[in-house]
């Protein structure tokens, strides 16, 4: 099975040894100001184009996504995937398959590179140092550029993500994920949506609706 490494969405995500001396002052009010909005969020629903791309490969790859999140709580769909949580298992649905994996979702301190979806847009407050790069534009709008950078960043696979912040809206418009290895992940919102009413039914995947898929218990 293919795999896609994802903010959310997923989730899973990748960044390279790089020196920052403090915590940017700029950054970090920018920072704080969307966190204390996040924390106002109940769900949120979103769209996305996601684009895998390596330059020295000549590799390109574009595809379309959506998730949902309801505290711990998401539903990811991308590259004919669903992954799906309820906060503690983890199912990864391969419709034309027929098949899904089950797993215990992992503890962000065991898993290297993992971050849940839910945290994508707060992924800051932990295990990451930040610096202000620059303001820019982005699809029209004044933007303003963070970088993040891991502080255990020998055990990650990626060097710098790469926030685009949307400076009239306080929103995250692009994330890009730059690899080690020289493959960037860039992540373009193309809708959002807050503190809507989502069923509970999207977060679980249910066997009896299901039973001609082949289930794979990895837990």
């Amino acid at each position: 099975m293919k795999k896609y490494r994802l903010l959310s969405a997923a989730l899973i995500l990748f960044v390279s040894t790089g020196t920052i001396k403090a915590q940017d002052a700029k950054a970090k009010s920018i920072l704080d100001k969307l966190s204390a909005k996040t924390q106002t969020y109940t769900s949120m629903k979103a769209e996305f184009e996601y684009v895998m791309k390596n330059e020295a490969e000549d590799l390109e790859e574009n595809q379309s996504g959506s998730i949902l999140t309801k505290g711990e709580k998401y539903h990811l769909e991308i590259a004919g995937q669903k992954i799906i949580s309820d906060g503690k298992t983890v199912w990864t649905v391969l419709d034309e398959a027929e098949e899904v994996q089950v797993n215990t979702v992992p503890e962000e301190d065991d898993s290297e590179d993992f971050i849940s979806p839910t945290k994508i847009l707060t992924l800051w407050e932990k295990g990451f140092k930040y610096k202000y790069s620059n303001s820019s534009t982005l699809n029209g709008a004044a933007v303003d550029v963070i970088n993040l950078y891991p502080e255990d960043a020998d055990n990650k696979s990626f060097h710098t993500i790469k926030l685009y912040v949307n400076r009239a809206k306080l929103v995250v418009d692009q994330i890009e994920i730059k690899g080690k290895d020289g493959t960037d992940f860039i992540y373009k919102i193309t809708s959002f949506q807050t503190n809507e009413s989502i069923d509970e039914n999207n977060f679980t995947f249910s066997t009896s609706q299901h039973p001609s898929y082949d289930v794979i218990d990895l837990r």
